[in-house]
């Protein structure tokens, strides 16, 4: 009797709604693409855990590496997810979340030289859509990663 009452009692209660970093796992995995140019970049993202996520990336042209940067995602003082990038020769910036939705999220720095957005979006379970904008100088800028899903074994 007792134990019916508990499973009862559990299967009444409520599951726990997914925290804000746990609706990012889209972005986890590995990443891909190749540029016209022969630029090779690779972005890998570990799946939530302990409240963040990590990330690094790196682009190789000619056999040479050309650029990286490592990347997180956690609480900032606040509480807030925030996106904090430290890319290869430069300092470390944050960019605090803005909006999120089901396979998509925008984080925004306006103060921040370039970019000022930072956004990734899933396509489908193959495609990940990074994205960064902001101005320069007054003029619009952006740029589009096409990422698509590292073949098994990479």
């Amino acid at each position: 009797m007792i134990g019916s009452i508990l499973a009862l009692a559990l299967a009444a209660t409520p599951a726990a709604a997914p925290s804000e970093i746990d609706k990012l796992a889209f972005i986890g995995g590995c990443w891909t693409l190749t540029r016209p140019n022969g630029t090779k970049i690779d972005e890998q993202w570990l799946a939530p855990a302990g409240g963040a996520m990590i990330g690094m990336s790196r682009s190789v042209r000619d056999g040479k590496l050309r650029e990286f940067e490592f990347m997180r995602i956690l609480p900032a003082a606040d509480g807030k997810l925030q996106y904090v990038a430290l890319p290869s020769g430069q300092t470390e910036a944050a960019f605090p979340i803005k909006e999120i939705a089901e396979n998509t999220v925008t984080f925004e720095n306006p103060q921040h030289d370039f970019p000022q957005r930072i956004l990734y979006r899933l396509v489908d379970k193959d495609t990940l859509v990074a994205r960064i904008e902001g101005s320069v100088g007054g003029q619009a800028r952006s740029a589009d990663f096409p990422y698509k899903r590292c073949p098994v074994g990479n």
